[in-house]
Formats: structure tokens, sequence, C-alpha cells
């Protein structure tokens, strides 16, 4: 009887490891394409801060780190030379992260629902517009 509920154990430990390795490569792929945008991303209130010394507005980018449209976002859109420069000359860029601590204030404060979600804030962190998610870089570009 032991042997047979040691089968049942060990088929099930396969899809919660299969779940397990798979978080852990989406979480890789998305740390790379993040990596790959060359980009200084801060957390929110060093971007505010930032933001009321230089008077630039904030962009700030709330999404995933294994959100495959997040991924998406950063890899191919946030990597293009056109959209960089928008974003370093008008921008203090700012990530926050759906499992970060500050997540959950940041979503009721803005009603935000899902991700990615790209919102332009003020020095003091009022809502100045809404960037629509775009996955062509150059119309991207154009939205900033």
């Amino acid at each position: 009887m032991n042997r047979k509920w040691l089968k049942y154990v060990a088929l099930a430990l396969i899809p919660l490891g299969v779940y397990f390795a798979n978080v852990e490569y989406q979480t890789w792929r998305g740390e790379a394409a993040l990596t790959a945008t060359a980009l200084n991303f801060r957390s929110l209130d060093q971007a505010l801060a930032e933001a009321r010394a230089t008077g630039k507005p904030v962009l700030a980018d709330f999404s995933a780190i294994w959100c495959p449209a997040c991924r998406a976002m950063h890899a191919d859109v946030f990597t293009d030379p056109a959209v960089k420069a928008a974003i370093n000359a008008g921008y203090v860029l700012s990530r926050i992260d759906y499992e970060s601590a500050e997540a959950p204030a940041f979503m009721e404060k803005y009603g935000v629902r899902g991700f990615p979600t790209l919102l332009v804030l003020d020095g003091d962190g009022k809502l100045l517009r809404q960037v629509p998610v775009v996955l062509d870089p150059a119309a991207f570009a154009r939205s900033l």
C-alpha cells in the first residue's frame, strides 16, 4: 500500500517541478529583457524625487518580471534607440514590479488593474496621462 501512495506523490511532484522550472525560466527571460534595455529604472520614490529636482515627468512602468507582454515591451520596444532617446530626454524612468512591496499602493492609487501599464506622473505623483502599450517602437516613441 505504501508503494502505491509513493507513486502518486511522485507523479504529483512532476507537474509541480515543471511549474517551478517554468516560473524560473520566465523570470530569467524577463530579467534578461530588462538588462537588454540598458535603461536606468528607479524605484517610484527615487523617480519622484528626481522628477521634482529636474522638472521632468516620471514614466512609471508597472510590470511583472514573468509577464510575456511586459517582456515584449522591454525586449522589443524599450531597446529601440529612438524609444530610449525619448525616454532619456523627456522622462525619469521608474519600474514598479507587480510583486514588489510598493505595487499594492501604486495599483490602488492609480486604479491599475493589469500589466504592462505605463503612466506619466508629475513630481508630486499626480497622474498626467496613461501611455498606450504599443509594441511598435516607432509608434510608441511618438506616443511619448
